[in-house]
């Protein structure tokens, strides 16, 4: 009564009060301001002497951001530039190239008027380049070691023509020669990175000196697609990232290090894989982004224990952290690294060796190990530790791989059943179960497995319809290959040529 009232007798001015700090509240709660942090280039190019507008003048900026070309009024613009200082560059074909600095303010315009002069080309031979440049201006969906190619013309034996190619990506400071003094005219480069703008501009060098430019161009490399999942592959001595592209039916690496690269697990909360990598001798956590830029180091510590090859670790998406385990030691941190805080232990004599996080967020699976790779069990815990429940234990033979269910109401784990325990862990019929943890139950998935193999590291598709592994053969004559199958083991088939631990989210 005392609000009703309260609200009654409120004047129709007080009214107006509360109804715009109301709105106010709600706008500044719902839509946060952003300040306008970028500016613009524009200005017009002239001849120098003459003073006439040019057209067909390439203008781009170093570092780079895009290129634009001046039309027939010889005026360009190259909108939605951050601000800071940079270095524009004016190239047309018969005019020599000029360099003017400009900075770029918060929301301002910046006007550069460029004089271009016509070049001396006197006593040198007529060279010019054919309009043949691959990839072309504005290419998209380029592979990330392309080859570039092009192609020049003149008086002269072409094949004495010497080229120098540079190429560097938009964000560069400043251009990168990645040729020079080549007679070919085409080059292919080193693995660039996906989904990424990249520069590139060819000069060509005539028997008496006489040098000219081609124009910069730009072109973009292919993003890893959205409806893909990531593996290990061997190659050479070196094991990599892949992401196998399910719409185009190919494999593209992600790593390019001439160290063990293990693991890959793909967060689709933030689009970014953790996995673990050797480069510092031993197996330390890192992260990228889906399109294998901006790698970081994540653990200070390894991961580590008993036959533990950098398995042990998952991402707890919903909190944004890692868990990971170094010996005896659970621990979580945050997902850039910090705040390392310990979760529990394993018990005595035991090392963790594998984990994986249930989808919603509340539970733990691990795989303990003891000295002996055989010595294994898989367990099950709340989040926080506590509440700790043997699943899988004393069984013939090598267990590994626990992972779990969509809705997490069962696990996967993989069992040797032939029941061998050597030192070394071979494992000569490893099949998969699923364990139902309502009823205890577990169902073979391996019925169908050709003779001689193992089936190993199963996760279940985003679905949840299919199952993806690796099979390989127990005499390890050849690498694992990588097989898809229904959730109930049914219509297996092979996706992949050597590859293993895949991880499809």
């Amino acid at each position: 009564m005392i609000q009703t009232r309260t609200f009654k007798y409120l004047r129709p001015a007080s009214w107006m009060l509360m109804l715009i700090f109301v709105f106010v509240s709600f706008q500044c709660t719902e839509e946060p301001y952003e300040p306008d942090v970028n500016g613009a280039i524009k200005g017009q190019v002239r001849d120098a002497e003459s003073g006439v507008p040019l057209g067909n003048v390439t203008i781009t900026t170093q570092p780079a951001t895009s290129v634009a070309v001046t039309g027939a009024d010889g005026n360009y613009i190259i909108s939605k530039v951050d601000t800071g200082e940079y270095s524009i560059v004016a190239e047309k074909t018969d005019y020599n190239s000029k360099i003017l600095s400009v900075r770029v303010n918060e929301k301002d315009t910046s006007r550069v008027v460029i004089l271009l002069s016509a070049s001396d080309n006197s006593g040198t031979s007529d060279i010019s380049f054919k309009d043949n440049f691959m990839p072309g201006q504005g290419a998209e969906g380029q592979a990330i070691s392309p080859t570039l190619s092009w192609k020049a013309e003149g008086d002269q034996d072409v094949d004495s023509i010497k080229y120098d190619v540079w190429l560097y990506p938009s964000d560069a400071p400043t251009k990168r020669k990645v040729a020079e003094n080549i007679t070919d005219t085409s080059l292919t480069v080193e693995p660039l990175t996906y989904n990424s703008v990249y520069y590139w501009q060819v000069s060509a060098s005539s028997n008496d000196g006489k040098e000219i430019y081609s124009k910069t161009m730009s072109f973009k490399t292919k993003a890893i697609s959205e409806n893909a999942f990531f593996f290990v592959k061997k190659t050479g001595g070196d094991y990599e990232i892949m992401a196998y592209d399910m719409d185009r039916d190919e494999v593209n690496p992600l790593t390019f290090n001439s160290f063990r690269d293990w693991a890959p697990k793909f967060n689709p909360k933030n689009g970014r894989i953790a996995y673990v990598s050797d480069s510092r001798v031993k197996p330390y956590i890192y992260t990228m982004d889906k399109n294998s830029g901006d790698i970081r180091q994540v653990s200070e510590i390894p991961v580590a224990g008993y036959h533990n090859y950098g398995n042990a670790f998952d991402w707890d998406e919903d909190r944004g952290k890692i868990l990971f385990s170094h010996n005896q030691s659970l621990y979580q941190i945050n997902s850039e690294g910090t705040n390392r805080t310990l979760i529990t232990k394993a018990p005595d004599g035991r090392h963790f060796r594998e984990v994986a996080v249930s989808p919603d967020g509340s539970q733990i699976l691990v795989l303990t190990i003891g000295q002996k790779i055989y010595n294994s069990e898989i367990r099950v815990m709340d989040r926080d530790g506590s509440n700790e429940q043997v699943l899988i234990d004393s069984l013939d033979g090598v267990v590994q791989s626990p992972s779990w269910s969509i809705d997490g109401e069962s696990i996967l784990f993989t069992h040797d059943v032939s029941g061998n325990e050597t030192e070394e862990g071979r494992m000569l019929n490893s099949h998969i179960f699923s364990l139902d943890l309502a009823t205890n139950d577990t169902t073979d998935l391996s019925g169908n497995k050709p003779q001689g193999t193992n089936d190993m590291n199963p996760r279940y598709s985003p679905t949840g319809a299919q199952i993806i592994f690796s099979n390989a053969p127990n005499d390890d004559s050849r690498a694992p290959n990588l097989y898809i199958m229904d959730h109930n083991g049914n219509n297996r088939e092979k996706i992949v040529t050597g590859g293993t631990l895949p991880s499809w989210e």
